[in-house]
């Protein structure tokens, strides 16, 4: 077995770093292909998500497959190797199982025990699949994670309560707001984490809720579930002077709002409200320009910082950690039991 996790996430790495490491939806396949080019890969799955990007491989030899993950990253995204490897780490063979076992279960989330990263994993895992890029290695080893992350979840405090992103995010305007009821809210975007900040939003009963997207079938859609007002994407920045909050989360590989674009409607909201426009950039890549921080009268709030809110709704689901850590433990050792037998099976006799 020469099996390697090789990747950085939230806690090894500034969004900064994480975004420019990225693979958007539109680029993955691509870049899947040309990853099992580089020598020593034989197969592989990329999982690019909000707070980590993650190469996992089977690969001939160790040592040349970890040089190909480092050389492919750096080389893809057109970094220099130097500037981006202090910020990846590798685990190889049993611990690269564990680790995979630990981030579908949601140990190694940014909020301990999400349920989103374990369809991640799924949709990462079965998109290589479908393009013949696993093999019988990656397929059990997958498979596994997968089962044994609903095991964890089933059996244990993990994912206990009402905390996820969408219920973090409302948590964050409820202390810059006293109330919510009469803010007027755009959301930009359509995907999984719009979908849960929605939800969360109809649990308050927030009637001024807008929904933009390039694709405004999409929008439609979402915006019918909170009977939300739709703004087509050419007019966004028409709607923005009258907006309290924006809320973005978008697979965009490009800024979706830059600091010229706030600037330009910053004058006008000052003059008729008394509270600071608040940005909430859900995104990875960022949908906001960060410079957009410097401007008089936003305030603007990225993933990284949301962890002082996310740290304080936690200690439930940590009582649940030691049994978690117990049964990833038991499965990734029967695992690797039954690789160890798959291999010797697998010896041609002389």
């Amino acid at each position: 077995m020469n099996f390697i996790t090789l990747g950085t996430n939230h806690k090894y790495s500034p969004i900064e770093i994480r975004e420019s490491l990225s693979f958007p939806k539109k680029w993955l396949q691509e870049a899947l292909f040309d990853w099992v080019s580089y020598g020593g890969i034989k197969t592989g799955v990329i999982l690019s998500t909000c707070n980590r990007v993650e190469l996992y491989a089977d690969v001939l030899d160790i040592d040349r497959g970890i040089s190909s993950m480092k050389d492919f990253l750096a080389e893809y995204h057109q970094k220099p190797l130097s500037m981006i490897e202090h910020y990846l780490y590798t685990y190889i063979d049993k611990e690269a199982i564990k680790h995979l076992f630990n981030v579908a279960s949601g140990l190694d989330s940014q909020i301990l025990g999400e349920a989103q990263v374990l369809e991640q994993v799924k949709i990462s895992w079965q998109q290589a699949k479908r393009l013949g890029i696993t093999d019988r290695l990656l397929d059990m080893i997958f498979e596994r994670a997968i089962e044994t992350s609903l095991k964890v979840r089933t059996e244990t405090e993990i994912s206990k309560g009402r905390l996820s992103l969408g219920s973090i995010v409302i948590k964050l305007l409820k202390t810059k707001f006293n109330l919510l009821s009469d803010k007027r809210i755009l959301i930009i975007g359509v995907g999984k984490i719009s979908e849960l900040v929605v939800r969360y939003l109809k649990k308050e009963k927030i009637n001024l809720v807008f929904v933009a997207n390039r694709t405004y079938e999409k929008a439609t859609e979402l915006a019918r579930y909170i009977n939300a007002e739709v703004v087509r994407f050419d007019r966004l920045k028409e709607k923005l002077k009258d907006i309290d909050i924006i809320i973005s989360a978008t697979s965009s590989p490009h800024l979706i709002l830059k600091k010229e674009d706030i600037l330009e409607i910053i004058g006008y909201r000052q003059l008729v409200k008394q509270e600071p426009l608040l940005i909430v950039d859900l995104a990875v890549p960022r949908d906001v320009d960060p410079q957009v921080k410097s401007i008089i009268g936003v305030e603007l709030f990225d993933l990284d910082d949301l962890n002082f809110l996310i740290e304080k709704n936690l200690e439930i689901r940590k009582q649940g950690i030691p049994k978690a850590k117990e049964i990833i433990e038991e499965e990734v050792n029967r695992l690797c039991r039954e690789l160890g037998v798959l291999e010797l099976e697998e010896v041609p006799l002389p």
